[in-house]
């Protein structure tokens, strides 16, 4: 069986090393005019809809790699480094919804949606890839307002967290899609999801949705900006 290849930060050595043996791992770009805990975000640097891959412009070692690699990808240029320019490539995608703050979505992905027929769904929160698990092709995690009601809107089924209990630059302040990742039937949590105040709700729900749980360590839930499955 060929190993899937994912994008990730290589901010946490075990981390890395954790999915490294187990998947074919890229690391993400240090772009070092972002906010320190943004700058190995892959959230902010790659977006892979459907096998479409968009690519900040400014990763130049990421291109290089996917040259490497004959990985397909389209350049995204003029990507700013501050919010909400940053937040370009930031979606979620639900099935054949792609959820995001759509005013600020790069125009390459906006009019790969259009040639798709994807429906782009506005949602008030910029992070929203940060911001969501998504589980399947109608089902998230969130604990963000906006993005919840535009699920229910849309018929997507949704649990609303609550906020905290997930470290960012040693703050409480991270996201549950920033603090995991879906890989085939698995859920990935960076950190051991028995640490969340809605645990047992989570646990349920992924379980529910015919998923399995993996937690990387037994820490806290930390946000590294997720991971990006490339193929």
């Amino acid at each position: 069986m060929n190993r899937k290849t994912i994008l990730m930060s290589p901010a946490d050595s075990n981390l890395f090393k954790y999915f490294e043996r187990r998947f074919n791992t890229i690391s993400s770009e240090n772009l070092k005019d972002y906010i320190t805990f943004e700058r190995y975000h892959t959230d902010m640097q790659v977006l892979n809809i459907k096998g479409k891959v968009f690519v900040n412009s400014a990763c130049d070692n990421i291109v290089q790699k996917f040259n490497s690699l004959n990985i397909d990808y389209e350049l995204c240029e003029n990507i700013g480094c501050k919010y909400p320019q940053n937040i370009a490539l930031n979606a979620a995608l639900v099935g054949n919804k792609l959820m995001c703050k759509a005013k600020h979505l790069h125009e390459n992905v906006k009019k790969f949606c259009v040639n798709s027929g994807i429906e782009i769904i506005d949602v008030n929160q910029g992070y929203t890839k940060c911001s969501t698990l998504v589980l399947g092709e109608n089902k998230i995690i969130t604990d963000d307002e906006s993005i919840a009601k535009a699920a229910l809107i849309n018929n997507i089924t949704v649990l609303k967290i609550k906020k905290g209990d997930i470290r960012l630059d040693d703050k409480n302040v991270g996201f549950i899609g920033g603090a995991s990742t879906k890989i085939g039937d698995t859920v990935y949590f960076f950190g051991d999801i028995k640490t969340h105040h809605n645990a047992d709700e989570i646990i349920d729900f992924i379980l529910d949705a015919g998923l399995q749980i993996i937690n990387v360590s037994q820490s806290i839930l930390t946000d590294i900006g997720g991971i990006v499955l490339i193929d």
